[in-house]
């Protein structure tokens, strides 16, 4: 409880789960993580991944491990040691000068950034068809993206490389609009005239 609060004006905290909470909290983003890559798990087959595999490599070095490292070189984390489950050297910088965070923070930090990809790869769903053109062989060359609105069904689709226009397209993956974009389209472009 903070100091000079009365129990009514303090926050809420919930001890129930004591040094297995953060880790609760982290296993959220993971829920989340598995989710997305099961509903995108069509694009999978694409060497687009291997661009997205090392982008997050940089990402985890550079935003992730080495900031983490510079956070407790400057003594920014003041954990209470009671509420995590145990500290680990933080990986690469810290194996070399002896920092350590707590493990819940490496969790985080490689759960979330894959976790933007998929967050990116949805909020362009939102509005954009998603078009992976591939090759004779059916290997990866580019992805294009058509504008639909957020009104209508979005498709992730597959074409062959030459092959320009939505009939030589083949349909992977659908989403459909959601329920706020279907009240919208059904109260102001779906009534009838009076």
């Amino acid at each position: 409880m903070t100091p000079n609060l009365t129990p009514a004006e303090a926050p809420m905290d919930i001890a129930l789960l004591g040094h297995w909470s953060y880790a609760f909290c982290v296993s959220l983003y993971g829920v989340l993580l598995v989710v997305l890559m099961w509903y995108f798990r069509v694009t999978f087959r694409f060497a687009v991944w291997r661009f997205f595999f090392t982008i997050t490599f940089y990402a985890l070095m550079v935003l992730g491990l080495g900031f983490e490292w510079m956070a407790d070189v400057f003594g920014v984390w003041q954990f209470d040691k009671a509420r995590h489950l145990f500290d680990i050297k933080v990986p690469i910088f810290g194996w070399i000068t002896g920092h350590r965070v707590p493990i819940e923070e490496i969790l985080w930090i490689t759960l979330v950034v894959p976790l933007f990809y998929y967050l990116y790869l949805w909020s362009t769903l939102l509005f954009h068809d998603i078009i992976y053109v591939i090759d004779e062989k059916g290997k990866f060359y580019k992805r294009e993206e058509r504008w639909v609105g957020f009104l209508e069904t979005t498709r992730i689709t597959t074409r062959l490389k030459g092959r320009r226009g939505q009939e030589n397209e083949t349909v992977i993956k659908t989403r459909r609009p959601g329920f706020i974009a279907r009240w919208i389209k059904r109260t102001f472009y779906e009534r009838s005239p009076q």
